[in-house]
């Protein structure tokens, strides 16, 4: 009966292709012993290569038992096996997280990690209906939006499938019993000190006991209906993303006045699109998260918001971006003597050169150009200072920090703005201003360039 059952799921929700390689996650309790049961009977009707991944969490003392049980049942049915193990209580502890987001955490990343080394197209866990009702009321409790009153999805992203979502315990554990299939218990499942334990012995059977004896099914029947609106959703998201996503200085970033004109809800998925592009660990991003960006978006704060992983969100001119940069950078100064290649604390290379003015000159990216008839050696390249200004021809001088922001840079990324200075005057502020004694005017002859290359030892021509 479940293996019929899941069969046809697989069937009504394509997890499968023809010849994939899958990676079956197998800790050696009863829901993926019988996962691992039933991938054999699928494997034989999809031609599928089983391989089987088991991570030990480090929090008992015997859970290296669990993995030679594994092991040895995988050797028996001749199936590759990837035995792994992290301490995951010392990670939670570091890292500020709960013992199960840490290790959900850690589990994904290792599967992503085997399926880009050995060409692996699916991962499978062994979640059940049991595991859907207790991830929906967890959220419900902690406070969640329509899509996480969704569950757990029967497949994500192409890669996640979940054969088993709409089967319950009761009938994992028969199946089980009737195949004589072999087992490891984890006390932990029982220990109430966590709160999906707490969910699972006591409110659900509460709920079905005084409410509704059929409550499993009841929710499976409210994720499906919410999983395919989510499904039409995130389809118009990820339209959307593509046209207004785009690359600003290697980082991706978004067109800032089309993202504000979407509605919220769309506005929020794209979101997390952009995280998972940009590598934001999805699983640390929470509430506060995404309102933090939507003030950025819709009010006058400029931000940055800081993400998990050191990731942040700011708003340039027009933009606004995810970054894993540093933008703290000490006061410096380099004194530019002749041409040639020199090395700033940037991180940057810049190249000075002359060069004679022809009809088919084309100036160089990230590149500025001075009239050689009026910048001469030496000069220099610092960060900016307190008490600068810059020159108008009728209007005088304006003070440095009145002209980034009618410019709109960010206050934290002013000290990345290269400024140049000749005579003791600010002749260039990188990309926005040039003195006007120094333009390139009609009868200029030969200019001085400045090009910037993005690395130590980067080569620019």
């Amino acid at each position: 009966m479940l293996l019929r059952k899941v069969k046809n799921y697989i069937q009504k929700y394509e997890l499968f292709q023809h010849g994939e390689r899958v990676l079956l996650a197998v800790s050696g309790g009863v829901d993926s012993m019988v996962l691992l049961e039933v991938m054999e009977e699928v494997a034989k009707d999809y031609r599928l290569k089983l391989f089987v991944s088991h991570f030990d969490h480090k929090l008992r003392k015997n859970s290296i038992e669990d993995a030679i049980f594994v092991y040895n049942t995988c050797k028996k049915k001749r199936i590759p096996c990837f035995l792994s193990a992290a301490p995951v209580a010392e990670y939670a502890k570091r890292e500020g997280l709960s013992l199960e987001m840490a290790g959900r955490e850690l589990r994904y990343t290792l599967w992503n990690r085997l399926c880009a080394k050995y060409d692996l197209q699916k991962v499978v866990l062994a979640h059940h209906l049991d595991d859907l009702a207790e991830e929906i009321f967890m959220r419900l409790i902690k406070g969640t939006g329509k899509r996480g009153l969704a569950g757990i999805p029967i497949k994500r992203e192409g890669r996640i499938v979940r054969p088993l979502l709409f089967v319950t315990k009761d009938e994992i554990i028969s199946f089980a019993k009737q195949r004589g299939i072999s087992w490891r218990e984890d006390y932990t499942n029982k220990d109430l000190r966590f709160f999906r334990n707490k969910i699972r012995h006591i409110l659900i059977p509460f709920l079905e006991e005084k409410f509704n004896k059929n409550l499993k099914n009841s929710l499976k029947k409210t994720a499906l209906i919410i999983a395919e609106e989510e499904e039409l959703i995130e389809e118009l998201a990820r339209e959307k993303f593509r046209e207004i996503a785009f690359s600003y200085e290697g980082e991706l970033a978004l067109k800032f006045y089309e993202l504000k004109k979407l509605h919220p809800v769309l506005r929020k998925r794209i979101y997390f699109i952009a995280f998972k592009q940009a590598g934001v660990p999805l699983f640390r991003i929470g509430f506060s998260h995404i309102e933090a960006i939507e003030t950025l978006v819709v009010s006058r704060a400029r931000g940055p918001v800081y993400l998990p992983g050191d990731f942040k969100v700011y708003r340039g001119p027009g933009y606004i971006t995810i970054t894993k940069k540093v933008f703290a950078l000490p006061y410096f100064e380099l004194t530019v003597s002749e041409e040639g290649t020199y090395e700033l604390p940037t991180g940057q290379v810049l190249r000075v050169y002359k060069k004679r003015i022809t009809q088919d000159m084309i100036t160089p990216l990230n590149s500025m150009t001075f009239s050689a008839e009026v910048l001469d050696f030496p000069f220099i390249i610092r960060r900016r200072k307190p008490g600068d200004r810059i020159f108008y021809e009728k209007v005088g001088h304006k003070k440095l920090k009145k002209f980034f922001m009618e410019q709109e840079v960010p206050a934290f990324l002013r000290d990345r703005v290269l400024i140049v200075e000749h005579k003791g005057k600010i002749i260039g502020v990188w990309g926005l201003y040039i003195h006007p004694e120094y333009k390139v005017k009609e009868d200029t002859k030969e200019v001085v360039v400045l090009q910037l290359g993005e690395t130590y030892g980067e080569r620019i021509s």
